[in-house]
């Protein structure tokens, strides 16, 4: 994920949005609760992980997000 992507996810979920991520590196898929410097911190199961946008695509379960076509 591009960094201009990290920020709209990011906007998107200060604004209430619910996002769901793939981690392209282990697979995992988890909903972004809310983001730091250069992170998303993701709650996968009932764990909460940090991950770096390179390694993250939004999911297709919120391909409806209305900032996923900016």
């Amino acid at each position: 994920m591009r960094r201009e992507e990290f920020q709209k996810c990011c906007q998107a979920v200060e604004e209430g949005e619910e996002i769901i991520l793939e981690n392209t590196a282990s697979h995992e898929r988890g909903k972004i609760l809310y983001c730091t410097g250069d992170e998303f911190q993701v709650k996968v199961e009932d764990k909460r992980e940090a991950w770096v946008p390179e390694n993250c695509e939004e999911s297709i379960s919120s391909s409806e997000s209305p900032h996923k076509n900016l």
